[in-house]
């Protein structure tokens, strides 16, 4: 007996929230900072955009056993941001990130921190910035972390890898995803989780 398309999606679907649900009952969360609609002209896009980067990040979550948890953070409360509130992988607030957990506990990645991540904390809150392509300000994020006095952080890229002349250092929300939970589930491996970085971003 063969099953249609349909009923393997739906039946991928399930998994994927169940994992999720399960993230969600151990308090094991991971932030996206959705507070940067204002940095491109036109919201709507933004928004657009961003959901379906967000949702690249549960593309592979049949290679972790615990995922993190999202929470989208800072989502006006208008019709424009619609399509993110409406997720069935992740949950959506208008609320910031400092309303919800102690500022001790969260970690803001930037590329522009000066303060390199040596390992993955699991009782940290990672904090990652909802921004999918140049902004019209510079080091927004670290800015961001550095006015809420958050700690923030940035990935050893430098130091694992030697990118290509046209790779830039600013990783995709769903890279930035994957790096994280693989570090998570390898004991900080970060040769492995820096292999969810594109073979064609390295240099030979």
């Amino acid at each position: 007996m063969h099953c249609c398309p349909e009923h393997i999606f739906s039946l991928q679907r399930q998994l994927r929230q169940a994992k999720l649900a399960i993230a969600a009952r151990l308090t094991d969360y991971l932030v996206v900072d959705c507070a940067f609609a204002d940095e491109y002209d036109q919201n709507e896009l933004y928004y657009e955009r961003l959901q379906l980067k967000i949702h690249s990040c549960f593309t592979s979550l049949y290679r972790y056993h615990s995922p993190s948890f999202v929470i989208l953070c800072n989502v006006y409360a208008n019709e424009k941001a619609k399509s993110l509130r409406n997720s069935p992988y992740c949950h959506s607030t208008s609320l910031s990130y400092t309303d919800l957990f102690p500022r001790e506990q969260l970690v803001y990645l930037s590329p522009d921190s000066p303060n390199v991540m040596s390992e993955y904390e699991h009782n940290v809150i990672y904090i990652l910035g909802g921004i999918f392509q140049k902004t019209k300000t510079e080091q927004l994020t670290l800015e961001k972390a550095q006015s809420e006095r958050i700690r923030h952080q940035s990935l050893p890229l430098q130091r694992y890898l030697k990118l290509s002349s046209n790779a830039s250092s600013v990783l995709s929300l769903n890279q930035v995803y994957n790096i994280l939970m693989t570090l998570k589930h390898t004991n900080n491996n970060w040769c492995e989780a820096l292999k969810c970085i594109p073979e064609r971003c390295r240099s030979r």
